[in-house]
This record gives C-alpha cells, structure tokens and sequence, in this order.
C-alpha cells in the first residue's frame, strides 16, 4: 500500500520532492502530485503519510542542519496538487493546515503550477 508506485500520483513516500532552503532559516518544501489524486483510501492515505514523513524531515538533524529550526513563518509545505484532483483531497488537505501549524509549519495548496510545470 505505501510501497513505491510509479504508477500513482504520489509515487514515492520516501523522498522530499522539491526543497528550497531560505537564507535567513527555514524551507519552502513542496510535495508534487502532477496527476489527478482520487478520493479512494489509499490515495488518501498515501497524501497523509507523505505530509506525516515531511514533518518528521523538518525535525530531522539533516533538515535542522541546513535549514534550522522550523518554524510556522519560516516554513512551508506547498502541495502542488493537479486541479483535476478529487474534491474531498482538496478538503483534507484544507483539514491538514492545523495539524501543520501543531508541527511547526505552514501548509498550502497550489492548484496551479503543475499546469506550469507538466504542459
């Protein structure tokens, strides 16, 4: 279920997929999702882990080494979702801002650039 899965908008569990490292501290940390995600269980799932492991990333010695200690305004994830994604992702992932802020950072969705990045 949460193996890697070339095949799956969320492919890999196990990597950041894009990080930005600030000058002044802190991470801009995107994960990309550049296929329409649907509402099963899995898919679903697949997004909380992944959100979950890069919260575990910010805590890391390697992260805290190049980047700090996080922060809610130093910080932010960036789910670059593709717009096609099913209505109760987008929902959950609106759900997950607290649990962002709980861990010491800030989650957005940007339903937009990965029409930029993939067409």
């Amino acid at each position: 279920m949460f193996d890697l899965d070339d095949q799956h908008p969320i492919p890999n569990l196990e990597v950041v997929d894009i990080q930005v490292v600030k000058k002044g501290g802190g991470s801009d940390l995107r994960i990309i999702i550049a296929s329409p995600l649907q509402d099963d269980v899995r898919s679903l799932e697949r997004l909380m882990l992944k959100i979950e492991r890069y919260f575990g990333f910010t805590k890391s010695q390697e992260f805290v080494a190049e980047s700090g200690v996080a922060t809610v305004d130093n910080t932010k994830f960036i789910v670059c979702i593709h717009p096609d994604s099913s209505r109760v992702a987008f929902d959950l992932l609106e759900r997950c801002k607290p649990w962002a802020i709980e861990n010491g950072v800030t989650l957005e969705v940007d339903k937009d650039i990965v029409i930029d990045c993939w067409h």
